[in-house]
């Protein structure tokens, strides 16, 4: 309650702010050849320093050293980035506290200029079974916002940034662009060099205290296998100790891989009790002043964070097997007692829903296939985008759904609608080992709509869909059961295809 205080007379003071300030003054202001631009933290500053050289002014928001993840700006940093031209940020998953200040912002006319546009997020959270009940240590997202730490995905945020910039500002579209080739050419060095060290990997896996590096993981085909309950700053206590000695044995674990130096006591102990060695990864939230003092940034930070990981990687695991990612055993993922399903009625799936298949075949989609081949290689983008066309091939546009009412709207546009009875589920066992369950329903009476239909959404009792996968038929309910290679998608129509895209890589 108190800090939705905060936030209210934050707000309060910037609406002031916004209806006080000489907008006329701004306007007057704003041929100026140099621009002032304010970005949220350390890797947004950096890459946005790059990009604007000579051409404006770029002020880091967070003070040095400060976790970013717990910042709030003050009603006078609020109004420093309402003075400003820009706002430059990640996402916010990250910076949380932006899209509570954009209509003062937008009011200002201030350009807000998100590095993250257009990209998809993974999950966030540090869903991991080596966390051992210390969830509440440690920092959570609904996404990940850690894009920055895949040179990779560093480049695509610089040139989203660049791109936002030139928009807004096209008088100095030419400089912004030169100075983003400049800097990319060195993203590529570091992506190439981060691709070279981890492509004959000798192990893998990488232990870390901060769950921050699934993109780098991703991107580089590592596995990040975090866990919480340790921090740099205390002693572990003799309870954890003993977990972590036998976490360490049993996985032939070397280096323990923490966010910033731990204490020499922590070290120290961490040696003697578990043998085990602590590495620094640097997820450039904040440089130190000392650290800027000195030179360094972005490309030097993340050199130093490939030399640390290679103590790892270039050396042989005979137990990395233990460290495997394996399959949660979810409902969600198929995994259920028979006694678990329950009836379910239409109602479930009320509402009016929208075919995937237009975003897989307009591309809108890509992202999410390009993500699963990283998570799985055995089949390439292509590949997977092949898949997925013969599953969500459709000329059903739209279902509407109300009460025992189903209305399909066909791509030519014509309508058939029937009333529908439920007629059970039946449970599936697929080779894989998992399950599936379809819930059937069949039309009341002679209709030119589809006789028999069935749902899968993954749930397995009444409750709410989120989307579903449907089949539809005119033969019999068994001939539908037959059917696993077809299986149209369908997503609430007041989703975008990106918002479609980013509940797809979430879940």
């Amino acid at each position: 309650m108190k800090k939705a205080w905060k936030w209210l007379a934050l707000l309060g003071l910037a609406g002031v702010l916004g209806a006080c300030g000489n907008n006329e003054e701004k306007k007057e202001n704003s041929g100026k050849d140099e621009l002032t631009i304010v970005a949220s933290f350390y890797p947004m500053y950096d890459f946005t320093k790059n990009i604007v050289g000579d051409a404006g002014k770029v002020e880091l928001l967070v003070p040095a050293g400060t976790d970013s993840h717990d910042f709030e700006p003050s009603a006078k940093e609020i109004a420093k980035i309402q003075d400003a031209d820009a706002l430059v940020y990640n996402n916010e998953n990250m910076e949380m506290w932006v899209p509570e200040v954009e209509d003062s912002l937008e009011k200002k006319d201030v350009k807000i200029i998100k590095a993250t546009k257009d990209m998809l997020l993974m999950p966030g959270g540090e869903e991991d079974e080596h966390n051992h009940d210390h969830s509440e240590e440690g920092h959570h997202h609904e996404l990940d916002p850690h894009v920055w730490l895949a040179p990779s995905l560093a480049i695509k945020e610089v040139e989203a940034i660049c791109d936002q910039l030139s928009e807004s500002y096209p008088e100095h579209a030419k400089t912004f662009e030169k100075n983003t080739a400049d800097y990319v050419e060195k993203l590529q060095k570091l992506d190439s060099d981060y691709s070279s060290a981890f492509s004959n990997a000798k192990q893998k896996s990488f232990v870390t205290q901060h769950a921050a590096f699934s993109y780098l993981a991703l991107e580089y085909g590592l596995n990040q296998v975090p866990i919480s309950g340790v921090s740099a700053e205390e002693e572990p206590s003799p309870a954890r100790l003993a977990e972590l000695k036998e976490f360490v044995e049993k996985n032939g674990i070397q280096y323990i891989y923490f966010e910033e130096n731990a204490k020499s006591s922590v070290a120290e102990t961490l040696a003697a009790e578990t043998k085990i060695k602590t590495e620094v990864l640097n997820p450039l939230e904040g440089l130190t002043q000392q650290q800027m003092d000195d030179g360094e940034d972005y490309v030097s930070v993340m050199e130093q964070n490939l030399k640390a990981l290679r103590k790892t990687t270039d050396t042989e695991n005979p137990k990395e097997e233990n460290l495997a990612p394996t399959k949660e055993k979810t409902v969600y993922n198929g995994y259920f007692e028979d006694s678990d399903v329950k009836d379910r009625s239409l109602t479930d799936w009320a509402g009016n829903w929208q075919s995937v298949y237009p975003y897989l075949e307009n591309g809108t989609l890509d992202q999410v296939m390009e993500y699963k081949t990283k998570k799985d290689s055995s089949k390439t983008a292509e590949e997977y985008k092949a898949y997925y066309e013969t599953g969500y091939q459709t000329d059903v546009k739209e279902i509407k759904i109300k009460g025992d009412k189903m209305t399909f709207i066909f791509d030519d546009g014509t309508e058939k609608s029937a009333e529908y009875k439920s007629a059970g589920y039946k449970i599936l066992n697929y080779k894989a080992g998992n399950r599936g369950v379809r819930f059937l329903f069949e039309a009341k009476g002679d209709t030119d709509a589809f006789k028999y239909i069935q749902f899968s959404d993954h749930g397995v009792q009444p409750e709410k869909s989120g989307h579903f996968h449907i089949y539809y038929g005119n033969e019999s309910q068994d001939a539908l059961l037959e059917e696993m290679d077809h299986w149209p998608t369908y997503y609430p129509s007041n989703l975008s295809g990106m918002e479609i895209a980013q509940e797809m890589l979430a879940h």
